[in-house]
């Protein structure tokens, strides 16, 4: 992240329950960067205090 290619630390969950697979998950990698670009794509949305502090620094 600018300014100073801060990383963002965001840890996956998955949850068991979910009912979707994504032809992806096998991929571990391929995975967590999707779903990190899915939930950044709707930043707006975020609640959650870990990640928004992160996002508003």
């Amino acid at each position: 992240m600018e300014p100073n290619d801060a990383c963002l630390c965001i840890v996956s969950a998955r949850d068991p329950h979910a009912g979707l697979f994504l032809p992806f998950e096998e991929d571990g990698r391929l995975a967590l960067i999707l779903s990190k670009a899915f939930l950044l794509a709707n930043d707006t949305a975020i609640t959650d205090p870990s990640i928004t502090s992160q996002i508003r620094a």
